[in-house]
C-alpha cells in the first residue's frame, strides 16, 4: 500500500514523494531524490531525525533518540516506516544539501555483452539537469526498466561534465537486471537513476597503494585507479586484476593505457581456469600477491569483488601478519537485502543442550563489542580464561578510519590520566605505541588553548599530561597489541541478539550471535558486555525474565559535527595542538574542539558541538558558518582559506544513560557490564574511555580474589562499578543541570544545587589566575584526585578569599564581567600564544586585555 509523504524544511520548501509500507523514510526519499541529512543509516547517529506533525508511522530503531523526543513524534528517517499519509518536519532547509541525490531519467546508450556473467552498460545521463558529481569507488542506483526493482552499480570511471556513464555488471542466471540486459534491452530506452552513494572511495594517497578488482569489482577499481592517474600519484600502485575465465576479461585496453599514463602503476592480472587463448598467469588473484609489494604492510589497500575473495585476501594478509595494513573494501552482497530492516532475533532455546553449551564454554569468555573497552577486557580476561571470543557487529578495525558502528569515531577523544594509568597496566607501552603512531601526550594547561567561562585560560605549565588524538588511531594501537595473542579470536560482522541462559541455575552460559548472517550459540563461562551506550543487554534480560535496570537519563541533544581540513606548512601551529572552547552554562549552549589527527600536523580536525540542536551543517560553507557560533570567533579564524578533505561527520547524542543495575536485587551470574553499556556521560566531558577503563581495573581485582561463577561476583561488581557511575555523574551531571530546559531538571537538581554551582563558578575564576588551584581542577578533572579536593578548607578558603576580595574593592567577578548585561564572553579575543623556548611559564605569555 502506498502513502504520502511531505516533508518540510526550515526555510518553507515542501516535497512530496510516495512511500510504501515496507520502506523506510529515508530509502522513499533517496528514490525520489528528496534530500535528508543521514549518517550511519542504523538508527545510532541520530543524524536523520525529524518530527511527524500528522499521521501515523513506526519508528524501528530508535538509540538516536531520547524517550521524551520518542514521546514528542521525533523519529529517524532510516529506521522509520510511515502507516498513513504522513508530513515530515526537518529543522533545515532544503537548498544546498550534502545529502542531496540526484535522480532523475538517463537513456541507455549500449549494452556490450562480454560474457555470459558480465556485461558493460553504458548511459547518457545529460538530461539530469545537472552534474553527477561522486567519489570515485561510490555507486549509482539504477531502476530495471519495466519493474519499480532498484539496482546498486559502481561507476567505471571518473565524474565527467557531460553524465556519460559506464558500468561494469556481473550478469547473474537469473535475475531482473541480468535478464533485461541480456534479453531486452535496447539503444534509447529510458532508465530511472539516482547517485551518488557509498562509502568505498578513494582517500588521499599517502602512501603506497594496491588495488586488488575481482571480476565486475573491477568497475570501481577502475574509476580510483584512473583518479590516482589524473592526480599525478607519486606513489607506487599495484592493481590486481583476476577473473574465473578468459572470456570474463574486459577492460584490457583500459587498463593498458593507465599503465602507460601512470609510470608508477604495475599491473596483474589473472585468470582462475586455464585456457590457450591465456598466456598470463592462472589461479587465484591471491596467487600474485608479493610480499615484496606491500611495503612491510605499510600500504591502502582497495579490495573490490565477491565475498569469498574479499575474505580469502583478508585472511591471506592475516596469515603473514600484515596488521597495519589499511583495507578499504566493497563486497558484492544479494540483492534487495535492506541495512534498515530490524526484526529481533531469537535462538530456538528448545533445541539447546545446557549440558553441552556448559561443557564447550568451560574456559571461555566472550566480549560483546570490539571496541578500546572491549578489546582491553578481552586481555584482562586472559588472566582467568583459556580463551575469549570478541564478537564485534562490525567489519574490521582500520587504521585512521572511523568504523560504522562507531559513530561518534570521527570526533575527537581524549585519554585521561587515570585512563592512560590504568591502560598502561593492561597493556605496558602502550601510551608509547599511540605516540610513536601519532599521537600527542602533552601538558594540557601548556599545549592546550582553553577558553573557558567567557575568557582564555593563560599558558603555563602544569604536569598534567593528556593524551590525544583521532579515535581510530588509538583504538588501532590497542587492535595491534592483540594480534599475536592466539587465545584471542575476533569475529567480526557478529551481532549479538540473545542470551542463552540456564534458568534452573540462574546462569548465563552463552550468548546468541548473527555470524557470517546465520543466528548461533557462542558458549561462554563469562560473558562481558562492552557493547556500548546501544547495548541489547537490558531488553535481553527482560525476555529471560530477569527485568531491565532502572535507568537514569538526562535528555542533552548534543549534536557534533566534525571536518577535516588540509594544512600548509606555513599554517602549523607550533605552539600548541589543540584549541578548546567550552559553554559557560547556561548562557551558552555551543562547544567546540580543534585538533591535529596526528603529529604530522596536516590534518586539523574541527569538532563543532551544540546543545538542544536539530539543524547541523550538512556542506563546507554551512559548517564555516555553524563556527561563528561557538564560544570564540578563534576556530573560525582558523578555519579561513584551509582546503576541506572530508565530509561534515554528524553524530547526535541525545541522552546521558546509567543503568542502575547495583540496584537489582537478582541478577544471572556469569554476565557483567562495562563502559558505556552501565554508564553513558555526555561526550563533551571526555570522561568515557577512562571511566570503562576504571570499570575494568575493578573487575581484575575482582577476578583475582573472588568466584566469577557465583551471582554475588555479580552483585559485588555492580556496586564498585555504581560508586565510579556516581562520581562521574556528579563531575558531569554538575554543568548540564544548569540548563533549564533539561527535562524534569528541577526535580534532578540536589537541594544544594545553586550553592555548588556559585561555588565552582568561583573556583573556575580562581583557576584564571591561581596556579595551584588550576592543577587541582585538572586532577579532579582527570580522575586524579576526588571531587572533595576542591572543597578542602584550605582551598575554601583561597576560592572565598578571591571572591571577597573583588567585592571589597568594588569590582565585578571575571564572569559577571563576561556575562552581565547581555554580553558573550570575549568572544573576538584571539587565543594566547606562548614564547618559544623550553619552559613557560604564566609570565612568559601574552593575553588578550
Amino acid at each position: 500500500m502506498l502513502h504520502k509523504i511531505t516533508v518540510r524544511y526550515s526555510d518553507g520548501t515542501e516535497k512530496r514523494l510516495s512511500v510504501s509500507e515496507d520502506q523506510t523514510i529515508l530509502e522513499a526519499a533517496e528514490a525520489s531524490g528528496v534530500p535528508i541529512v543521514n549518517e550511519c543509516q542504523s538508527g545510532i547517529c541520530g543524524t536523520c531525525v525529524g518530527n511527524c506533525t500528522s499521521g501515523s508511522y513506526e519508528l524501528g530503531r530508535t538509540e538516536g533518540l531520547s524517550e521524551q523526543e520518542r514521546s514528542t513524534r521525533k523519529l529517524l528517517a532510516c529506521q522509520a516506516r510511515v502507516r498513513s499519509d504522513c508530513v515530515i518536519e526537518l529543522a533545515y532547509p532544503a537548498n544546498a544539501n550534502a545529502a542531496r541525490l540526484v535522480a532523475g531519467e538517463a537513456m541507455l546508450e549500449s549494452v556490450e555483452l562480454v560474457s555470459n556473467s558480465t556485461a558493460i552498460l553504458r548511459i547518457d545521463a545529460s538530461n539530469l539537469g545537472e552534474k553527477l558529481s561522486y567519489q570515485p569507488g561510490q555507486f549509482a542506483q539504477l531502476m530495471v526498466p519495466g519493474t519499480g526493482l532498484w539496482r546498486s552499480y559502481s561507476y567505471a570511471h571518473v565524474a565527467n561534465d557531460e553524465n556519460r556513464l559506464e558500468f561494469i555488471i556481473r550478469l547473474l542466471p537469473q535475475g531482473a537486471m541480468s535478464d533485461y540486459l541480456r534479453l531486452r534491452a535496447r539503444a534509447g530506452d529510458r532508465i530511472q537513476l539516482r547517485g551518488s552513494k557509498g562509502r568505498f572511495y578513494l582517500r588521499e594517497a599517502t602512501r603506497p597503494v594496491v588495488l586488488m578488482a575481482g571480476g565486475t569489482g573491477l568497475s570501481a577499481i577502475l574509476a580510483i585507479a584512473e583518479q590516482l592517474s589524473r592526480d599525478g600519484c607519486t606513489q607506487p600502485v599495484h592493481l590486481y586484476y583476476g577473473v574465473s575465465r578468459y572470456e570474463d576479461l574486459c577492460k584490457l585496453d583500459a587498463l593498458k593505457k593507465l599503465g602507460d599514463a601512470c609510470p608508477g602503476l604495475a599491473l596483474h592480472t589473472v585468470v582462475a581456469e586455464p585456457d590457450p587463448r591465456w598466456k598470463g598467469a592462472t589461479g587465484l588473484i591471491t596467487d600474485l600477491l608479493d610480499v615484496g609489494d606491500l611495503n612491510g604492510g605499510d600500504v591502502d589497500v582497495y579490495l573490490c569483488g565477491p565475498p569469498a575473495m574479499v575474505e580469502a585476501v583478508r585472511r591471506w594478509f592475516d596469515a603473514r601478519g600484515m596488521h597495519n595494513i589499511t583495507l578499504y573494501y566493497e563486497k558484492f552482497v544479494p540483492t534487495g537485502v535492506s541495512a534498515a530492516a530490524h526484526e529481533p532475533l531469537r535462538l530456538d532455546t528448545k533445541g539447546l543442550d545446557y549440558g553441552e553449551l556448559r561443557r564447550r564454554g568451560l574456559g571461555t569468555a566472550v566480549v560483546i563489542g570490539g571496541s578500546i573497552i572491549g578489546m582491553a577486557t578481552a586481555k584482562v580476561l586472559l588472566q582467568k580464561f583459556e580463551r575469549v571470543i570478541v564478537l564485534e557487529k562490525d567489519s574490521g578495525h582500520h587504521r585512521m578510519e572511523g568504523r560504522p558502528g562507531v559513530a561518534q569515531g570521527w570526533h575527537l577523544h581524549h585519554l585521561l590520566i587515570a585512563g592512560q594509568r590504568m591502560l598502561e597496566t593492561v597493556f605496558p607501552g602502550i601510551i608509547d605505541d599511540m605516540v610513536r603512531a601519532g599521537a600527542f601526550k602533552v601538558d594540557m594547561a601548556e599545549q592546550y588553548r582553553l577558553y573557558m567561562a567567557g575568557a582564555w585560560k593563560k599558558v603555563c605549565k602544569s604536569g598534567i599530561e593528556i593524551v590525544c588524538a583521532g579515535r581510530p588511531l588509538l583504538e588501532w594501537c590497542v587492535r595491534r597489541r592483540l594480534d599475536r595473542e592466539a587465545r584471542i579470536e575476533f569475529r567480526y560482522d557478529s551481532e549479538v541478539h540473545d542470551l542463552i541462559y540456564d534458568k534452573a541455575s540462574n546462569r548465563v552460559l552463552g550468548v546468541g550471535a548473527s555470524i557470517e548472517g546465520r543466528l548461533q550459540p557462542v558458549a561462554a563461562e563469562f560473558v562481558v558486555d562492552a557493547s556500548g551506550k546501544n547495548t541489547p543487554i537490558p531488553q535481553l534480560l527482560e525476555r529471560i525474565g530477569i527485568g531491565t535496570p532502572e535507568a537514569e537519563r538526562d535528555s542533552i541533544n548534543c549534536f557534533y559535527s566534525t571536518m577535516r581540513h588540509a594544512v600548509p606548512p606555513e599554517r602549523q601551529w607550533r605552539d600548541k595542538v589543540m584549541v578548546i572552547c567550552y559553554a559557560y552554562r547556561p548562557h551558552q549552549e555551543h562547544y567546540t574542539a580543534q585538533y591535529y589527527t596526528d603529529s604530522s600536523r596536516t590534518m586539523l580536525s574541527t569538532s563543532l558541538v551544540a546543545y538542544n540542536c536539530y539543524s547541523p551543517p550538512r556542506n563546507d560553507e554551512e559548517f564555516r558558518e555553524f563556527a561563528k557560533l561557538m564560544p570564540n570567533t578563534e576556530v573560525a579564524r582558523n578555519l579561513e582559506g584551509l582546503k576541506p578533505i572530508s565530509p561534515v561527520y554528524n553524530f547526535r547524542y541525545p541522552d546521558m544513560v546509567r543503568l542502575h543495575y547495583e540496584k537489582m536485587k537478582h541478577l544471572p551470574s556469569g554476565l557483567v557490564v562495562v563502559g558505556d553499556a552501565h554508564a553513558s556521560a555526555d561526550p563533551v566531558s571526555g570522561a568515557g574511555m577512562t571511566k570503562g577503563l576504571l570499570e575494568l581495573a575493578e573487575l581484575r581485582a575482582l577476578l583475582e580474589s573472588a568466584d566469577f561463577g557465583s551471582e554475588s561476583f555479580v552483585h559485588r561488581y555492580n556496586r564498585r562499578i555504581g560508586k565510579i557511575g556516581d562520581l562521574v555523574w556528579f563531575v558531569v551531571r554538575e554543568q548540564n543541570l544548569r540548563y533549564p530546559w533539561i527535562h524534569q531538571v528541577d526535580a534532578k537538581r540536589p537541594w544544594y544545587f545553586r550553592a555548588l554551582t556559585w561555588y565552582m563558578d568561583r573556583l573556575t575564576e580562581l583557576s584564571h589566575d591561581d596556579m595551584d588551584v588550576y592543577r587541582q581542577l585538572l586532577s579532579v578533572v582527570h580522575f586524579v584526585s576526588p571531587p572533595g579536593s576542591l572543597t578542602t578548607p584550605y582551598m575554601v578558603a583561597r576560592v572565598l578569599g578571591k571572591w571577597l576580595g573583588t567585592k571589597l574593592r568594588f569590582k565585578r567577578t571575571l564572569i559577571e564581567r563576561n556575562f552581565g548585561e547581555g554580553r558573550n564572553g570575549e568572544y573576538h579575543a584571539p587565543a594566547p600564544r606562548a614564547h618559544p623556548g623550553p619552559d613557560v611559564a604564566i609570565s612568559d605569555v601574552t593575553t588578550p586585555n
